[in-house]
């Protein structure tokens, strides 16, 4: 069972005011820009709202601010708990505009590490480019599908793979394209809607084993080339309360996106075994180290 090591002591990831210390003054906390370092400064009663940011699925009165900086906190609890090389190299494919993976390599890398994506969308890069501009590591970005991965990057290359939230991207993607939305230059909020509703509709139809699952798992296998033998990797998804019940949200479906993604690697050949993360809900968490081909 891997736990986090905090000063010899063993204990589960994510006890909430160590995760309040992580964003408030500590390892996350030296990451942030001096806006979001001001804005978790005003923020009442931080811990209780850390609290709410560590619930899944998201409550409906989660604070933004607190959620980006946990998210990134529990990220850098969890390479803590994986101990990869500290200079590690991080490849983590969509990653949209999101970036708490990229402060969690920089806090736990202390600036020593570099990060890699593959991102389609150019709308979502431009912001991820806004964001991560006081981040001393390296950042490299490539413009494409993570399908061509390895057209781009070679076997080996990094220590962790991260799919923060990206299982429902690649299969939005997977169902969107032959539809004709073009996803590379949409803007992808404001059409996400229409990305989900069509997953819903190819699930419901029995048809992600045509359209989604290959491209999912071919992405998952390239990572599993690209990680050196030994290394992870960490997928995660989170809900919001405010989609239960809702008319047009696939609920079941994305409730179980992390658990059905589990089923299809079993299915599978890939050199991977399970690591479980004592603290991290299996619901929402699944953490893979790469064995030898």
């Amino acid at each position: 069972m891997a736990t986090r090591i905090h000063g010899g002591l063993r204990t589960p990831l994510w006890d909430a005011a160590r995760i309040t210390q992580h964003i408030a003054k500590g390892a996350i906390y030296q990451t942030l820009d001096e806006t979001a370092r001001e804005e978790l400064a005003s923020i009442d009663d931080l811990n209780a709202k850390v609290v709410v940011a560590l619930t899944d699925p998201k409550p409906l009165d989660i604070c933004m601010p607190v959620l980006d900086a946990v998210l990134a906190a529990q990220y850098y609890e969890v390479l803590e708990a994986l101990r990869p090389p500290r200079e590690l190299a991080v490849y983590e494919p969509c990653v949209g505009a999101s970036c708490p993976v990229i402060r969690a390599v920089e806090a736990y890398s202390g600036g020593k590490g570099s990060h890699l994506t593959i991102n389609l969308n150019r709308k979502l890069r431009e912001q991820l480019q806004r964001k991560i501009a006081p981040i001393a590591m390296p950042i490299r970005i490539i413009e494409d599908n993570a399908q061509t991965a390895l057209r781009h990057l070679s076997p080996g290359s990094f220590d962790v793979a991260c799919f923060h939230h990206a299982v429902n991207d690649i299969l939005q993607t997977a169902v969107s394209e032959p539809r004709g939305m073009d996803t590379t230059a949409v803007d992808w909020f404001p059409n996400e809607r229409q990305m989900i509703e069509w997953l819903a509709e190819d699930a419901v139809a029995g048809r992600l084993e045509q359209r989604g699952k290959p491209e999912l798992m071919q992405i998952i296998g390239d990572a599993v080339r690209l990680v050196r033998p030994g290394g992870y990797l960490v997928l995660d998804h989170f809900n919001w309360c405010r989609f239960i019940g809702v008319d047009w949200f696939p609920w079941d479906l994305f409730y179980n996106l992390i658990p059905m993604t589990r089923q299809w690697i079993a299915e599978g050949d890939l050199p991977l075994t399970e690591i479980p993360l004592e603290g991290a809900d299996p619901q929402w968490w699944l953490a893979l180290q790469v064995g030898r081909t």
